[in-house]
């Protein structure tokens, strides 16, 4: 079997995404090319391969022989540690991001995801149903404020508002990336209300533009799920670092170049960055919005106090899932050094959204 791909843009080396043939699911292709070997893993919830491609320019159409070989190969820059309260992960040597899931709070998250100086980039996390401002936005979370007309973003032990636990969990290290993959259940109280398949799929990449995929897949197992029109997340939500703040010293700009609250709230945009300084660095955040997401390009729930998420449903009718019925959603996350234009993200969207174009024979 063989593979022509055709390059869009001139670009170094960078992860490239290209289309699977139909019928092929193997995790891991070996592409050969001039006595050159390549190692492309495939994304968990998709049928697209990733594969970390050397430099090429616009116009070059690039021939490998492929086999399907499942590949024992490890990327070498990433390493973790599970223990009873989550998985720690470390990256070129450093540490980088924990995900807990131990049960004591509500939901599932991450923190800290540190800069490569060793400073965390997101607010500290607040204990569970305490007082205080927007305690739920505890780091990086999946969550959203009206499912079936339960409150899942704001919490509290009450009728009207709920939470997400955690069933199982894998860890897999495969050549290109770690993959952290779960099974979950949202419930009010004791009651549930639907089930998803989660994963954070991190690249071995250097900490300047650090790659970490997510996706979520919504499973509406327990009967018909209504997700409501709300601000209130959907469902990727982010809380920066207070020195990050746009409302200090921190920026948040789209795609459109947008670069305050006014002109990025609530708008639509392929991709949106929020940076700031973080110790002695100036670091943040891209988010790109995957273009088979519904109603993509997505509406932004952006404020200067430090939140950043990504949010079709803001200002949008309900969205019925039949009973059985699935609802995958997947975004990228850029953690980066320096500003938006310094960190290239234009083009890292463009890599993202618009890969490889992969023509197969035999």
């Amino acid at each position: 079997m063989k593979v022509v791909l055709d390059v869009p843009r001139t670009r170094g080396e960078h992860i490239a995404g290209f289309e699977g043939p139909d019928g092929l699911d193997s995790q891991y292709l070996v592409l050969e090319r001039d006595g050159k070997r390549l190692i492309a893993e495939r994304d968990p919830s998709s049928s697209v391969y990733h594969v970390k491609l050397p430099g090429a320019e616009a116009g070059d159409s690039l021939v490998f022989d492929v086999s399907t070989d499942g590949s024992s190969e490890k990327a070498v820059g990433i390493t973790f540690s599970e223990h009873a309260n989550g998985v720690d992960v470390s990256l070129k040597g450093s540490p980088f991001f924990t995900f807990h899931h131990d049960g004591s709070n509500p939901k599932p998250f991450i923190n800290p995801i540190l800069t490569p100086g060793g400073v965390n980039m997101l607010r500290e996390p607040m204990p569970a149903y305490s007082e205080g401002e927007h305690p739920w936005q505890r780091g990086l979370t999946l969550m959203q404020g009206a499912i079936n007309g339960v409150d899942c973003w704001n919490e509290a032990e009450k009728p009207g508002f709920g939470r997400t636990e955690q069933d199982e969990m894998a860890v897999t290290a495969g050549p290109q990336s770690l993959l952290i993959a779960s099974d979950n259940t949202w419930y009010e109280g004791d009651r549930p209300l639907m089930r998803d398949c989660r994963s954070y799929r991190l690249f071995d990449t250097d900490r300047k533009a650090a790659v970490l995929d997510i996706s979520i897949t919504l499973q509406a197992v327990f009967g018909q799920v209504t997700i409501g029109g709300t601000k209130e997340a959907g469902f990727l939500g982010i809380r920066v670092n207070p020195s990050m703040n746009a409302a200090a010293g921190g920026q948040m700009r789209n795609a459109y170049g947008a670069t305050d609250e006014v002109g990025c709230w609530s708008k639509p945009a392929h991709w949106m960055d929020y940076f700031g300084p973080v110790g002695e660095e100036i670091a943040g955040f891209a988010v790109f919005d995957h273009p088979e997401n519904f109603r993509y390009p997505t509406t932004w729930h952006a404020r200067g106090y430090g939140l950043f998420a990504p949010n079709c449903w803001m200002f949008k009718p309900d969205h019925v899932l039949a009973e059985d019925e699935k609802m995958t959603f997947r975004w990228r996350v850029i953690v980066h050094s320096g500003d938006t234009v310094s960190a290239g993200i234009g083009d890292l969207f463009l890599d993202y959204a618009d890969g490889l174009r992969a023509k197969w024979e035999g």
